[in-house]
């Protein structure tokens, strides 16, 4: 196989369109239509079919197309690699993250990389944990910062960043906005950013179990939508359980911590990457910006 193969196959299952693949490799269609044939030659497997709704693989072409990502995208960062060692420093860094990060330490994080990487494209998306470990396998993601995954795939690394503990946030002028004591909140209604098959593993949950009470009864589900979770922790009634950097963070938008008696549970984060692929220099950069970040708004808050 060689790296144009790859590349047309990609383009053209992306795009589900000859023609548009075509177009972004700068190339006519009949000549990627002979590329993707050699292809099929060389694998000896058919991999797409037209049909009436543009290109469709095959079930070979399913099983090569992430493989063909992650292929493209290492020999990617494997050019990008030597160039910045040259002191080339260019290419690309792309990250996946989660509304703790992006609210508190990504901000700094970005600004001072870019003062030391400043022709680096930056790449960043709000990921779900089961799609950060997607997109890392696939080469979509160089990095990805998560909470901490006790029992991770060995195919996969991670680098503590830092350690919290979450908090009760809530609008200010909140009716329970003097509670100090769990079981005064059980009647209210609570927010979780997972589907309905996770939230009896919540953080919610979680919290109340620990200490021997019962889960609350209203529970509003906002799957991977901090957006609709902050709409509606400040401007109603709900509650929700933030981390405490990030309550910090969107206490302008009218949102504050109640300080409960009881423990409540911790939150580590960290850094995951493919342990098969060095990240890049550029990578390795942007993980430490991240580093100095967390290490900077964790202590401002313990202080």
């Amino acid at each position: 196989m060689k790296f144009q193969h790859l590349q047309a196959f990609v383009a053209a299952a992306h795009h589900r369109s000859l023609r548009a693949a075509a177009r972004e490799m700068g190339i006519t269609q009949p000549a990627v239509t002979h590329t993707i044939r050699e292809l099929e030659t060389t694998l000896n497997a058919e991999l797409m079919i037209r049909s009436v709704r543009g290109i469709e693989l095959t079930a070979c072409g399913l099983a090569l197309l992430p493989r063909a990502e992650q292929l493209l995208g290492d020999m990617q960062r494997t050019v990008e690699a030597v160039e910045q060692v040259k002191g080339e420093l260019a290419g690309k860094v792309s990250l996946g993250t989660t509304p703790s990060i992006a609210l508190t330490m990504l901000p700094q994080a970005v600004s001072t990389f870019r003062r030391a990487m400043p022709l680096v494209s930056l790449h960043l998306e709000e990921v779900t944990l089961p799609e950060a470990l997607a997109k890392l396998r696939n080469g979509t993601l160089d990095i990805a910062t998560t909470h901490h995954v006790q029992a991770l795939d060995a195919d996969l690394v991670q680098t503590p960043l830092f350690s919290t503990q979450f908090v009760v946030a809530m609008r200010t002028g909140h009716p329970l906005a003097n509670a100090r004591r769990l079981h005064e909140l059980l009647d209210s209604e609570w927010i979780v950013t997972v589907g309905t098959d996770d939230v009896p593993h919540s953080v919610v949950h979680a919290m109340f179990d620990a200490h021997g009470l019962p889960v609350p009864k209203r529970v509003l589900r906002a799957p991977s939508s901090f957006a609709v979770t902050l709409g509606l922790i400040s401007q109603t009634d709900v509650i929700a359980c933030f981390t405490r950097p990030l309550a910090a963070a969107v206490a302008p938008l009218g949102v504050r911590v109640v300080e409960i008696e009881e423990a409540l549970p911790g939150y580590d984060i960290s850094v995951l990457s493919r342990r098969d692929l060095l990240p890049t220099p550029a990578a390795l950069q942007f993980v430490s910006c991240l580093q100095d970040a967390a290490r900077e708004r964790i202590g401002g808050l313990t202080t």
